[in-house]
């Protein structure tokens, strides 16, 4: 069953897609939060709703502040708006008839992934989390992620208001990958989250790896080692 949903506030709604495996039963959940930049479309996240619909676990793809189908200009972002963003869709999955409640995971890659970790570390409702590509810091305004986009200086300051390997002391049930090549966020970034998460916890560094994981091996391998993980905590 796909479920197409807007939810949000008028002027600032949030658009997605949720992919059930069937219906008459409760399933299992990953929400997935995309990039800086990116959107619920990219290949990445349309094949790990593929692979979790395959493994009986239903995916939640949406596009955050400024990005794909939602409100909003992306300049504009912050870290705080897109929390905001991932709570409203989370109420949402938490509420549907056909979604489990009490086996909800989230997925984030880069600044989705400081997203999804922050939302974890403040939500007892969140069973386990993988994080991909994630960095807990974000000071070089010349982001070779960004695009040409001009971001507001708001994104740095917000950014700043935050202790990502704090927060990541609150999580547990963590899974970090990360590409030993990643040209955006080093591989450091990803060992030191997964040094402050709580057990049990795993870190799995992909070699040669970049920041998208773009070599077809490489991304089906963190898909592969993602579901294994929702797997062992959702199923």
């Amino acid at each position: 069953m796909v479920e197409l949903f807007e939810t949000g506030t008028p002027g600032h709604k949030v658009r997605g897609v949720l992919i059930v495996p069937g219906e008459g039963k409760k399933w299992p959940c990953v929400v997935l939060s995309h990039g800086l930049i990116s959107s619920k479309e990219s290949a990445k996240y349309v094949a790990l709703s593929d692979g979790f619909a395959a493994a009986g676990i239903a995916s939640c793809r949406f596009d955050y502040h400024g990005c794909g189908e939602s409100d909003g200009n992306i300049e504009e972002t912050t870290l705080t708006e897109r929390l905001a963003n991932l709570e409203s869709v989370t109420a949402f999955v938490l509420a549907h008839p056909f979604i489990d409640g009490e086996r909800v995971g989230l997925l984030g890659s880069s600044f989705g992934g400081c997203t999804s970790l922050v939302k974890a570390a403040r939500d007892h409702r969140i069973r386990c989390v993988s994080l991909w590509a994630t960095p807990y810091q974000l000071t070089h305004k010349e982001d070779p992620s960004a695009e040409g986009i001009a971001f507001k200086e708001s994104l740095y300051a917000d950014f700043g208001g935050y202790d990502l390997l704090a927060e990541a002391q609150k999580v547990s049930r963590g899974l970090v990958i990360h590409g030993d090549k990643d040209e955006v966020v080093p591989a450091g970034e990803g060992s030191a989250i997964y040094e402050h998460l709580g057990e049990p916890k795993a870190f799995e560094l992909i070699r040669g790896g970049d920041h998208i994981f773009s070599n077809d091996v490489d991304r089906e391998r963190a898909i592969r080692l993602s579901l294994q993980w929702f797997g062992q905590f959702l199923v």
